[in-house]
């Protein structure tokens, strides 16, 4: 019995740090899209580094370090946090974009203060992974569905990179069958 409760009192204050949001997550993400949108780092190997930011990015809102790769020393790329979300035991596919019910599950995991993402990937490996943020759904014309509040770093096109838009900023109506809604367990 003893050994048990000393395995939990081990154990609980690295599951109440799990589902801690940053008190300053706002500050920290702003200061991330900066950063980023100023990145000006050459490809390496093929591997454009300022991909970095998207990990940095939920570390920054989440305190979660999920997304980076300590084999390879980076923070993973757009298709290798596609694979590791599918593999990982601790991310739970909530559903796909165009179902309200999986929608409505990613607004609620954020506003709990759990991790939420939304990933997609095309054929040849590019795609996009936006940050469900805590706040409110909005309801979207484009989508014609209430969406969640969400955060995109547009590696290809920095420009378009936003923070506290709806989901349906970062997909366009036609990409929501191939979009995938992913929550953090803790």
């Amino acid at each position: 019995m003893k050994k048990i409760f000393l395995l939990v009192m081990l154990l609980f204050p690295v599951i109440i740090k799990a589902q801690q949001l940053s008190s300053q997550w706002e500050m920290n993400l702003r200061d991330e899209l900066v950063q980023f949108k100023a990145c000006q780092k050459e490809v390496n190997n093929g591997i454009n580094p300022c991909n970095e930011y998207i990990g940095q990015a939920v570390k920054a809102v989440y305190q979660l370090n999920d997304f980076y790769a300590a084999g390879k020393g980076r923070y993973m790329l757009v298709s290798e946090i596609s694979h590791f979300l599918e593999e990982s035991d601790q991310w739970v596919f909530l559903g796909h974009a165009y179902e309200e019910e999986a929608l409505n599950k990613a607004q609620l995991y954020a506003n709990e203060n759990k991790a939420a993402v939304a990933v997609y990937l095309n054929e040849e490996g590019i795609g996009l992974v936006s940050i469900i943020l805590p706040g409110e759904m909005k309801n979207s014309g484009t989508w014609g569905l209430p969406v969640p509040n969400s955060a995109a770093f547009f590696v290809y096109d920095p420009a378009r990179s936003y923070i506290g838009k709806s989901l349906s900023y970062a997909f366009e109506r036609r990409l929501l069958k191939e979009v995938r809604l992913y929550g953090r367990q803790y």
